[in-house]
C-alpha cells in the first residue's frame, strides 16, 4: 500500500459522529484505499461502540488492511513511554503503542489527540480546513 495512514480513536468518533473535518478526511482515505486498521484502535472503539450501531461500524472496519501487533512492539512502546516520560511527557499506554505501529509501519497517523505531537519519526496526517 503507498503512503498509509492509521486512522486512531478519536478520528474514528469523529467520523462516525459526522463532525468536520475528520468526517471528510477519513472518507478520503477510505476512498483512496489509504486508511488502515490496527487492534489497539478497535479494543478502544468496540468498548465504547453501542449495539444499534456497532454492526455497521465494524462491517466498515474489517473492510480495511490491518497492520499487524507483533511482541516486540510491546516493548518498543514501552520504550517510547519511557522516553517520553524523561522528557516530562506522558501518554497513556494504548497511545504508545499505537504510534508504535504507525511508526513501525511506516504510516502517518489521523488523530485529533494533541498528545501524539512531537514524537520523534511519527508523521501525522494534517485535517484540511
Amino acid at each position: 500500500m503507498t503512503d498509509p495512514v492509521l486512522v486512531d480513536t478519536s478520528a474514528w468518533v469523529a467520523f462516525f459522529r459526522g463532525e468536520e473535518p475528520a468526517c471528510a478526511r477519513v472518507v478520503e482515505l477510505v476512498g483512496a484505499g489509504r486508511a488502515v486498521r490496527c487492534g489497539p484502535v478497535e479494543l478502544e472503539l468496540r468498548q465504547g461502540l453501542r449495539r444499534p450501531e456497532a454492526s455497521a461500524v465494524l462491517d466498515l472496519w474489517s473492510a480495511l488492511p490491518e497492520v499487524a501487533v507483533d511482541g516486540l512492539d510491546f516493548a518498543s512502546a514501552g520504550d517510547l513511554l519511557r522516553k517520553l516520560r524523561a522528557q516530562g511527557r506522558a501518554i497513556p499506554s494504548m497511545d504508545g503503542l499505537i504510534a508504535t505501529l504507525a511508526l513501525r509501519h511506516d504510516a502517518a497517523l489521523l488523530t485529533l489527540d494533541r498528545h501524539f505531537d512531537g514524537i520523534e519519526g511519527l508523521r501525522l496526517d494534517t485535517l484540511p480546513g
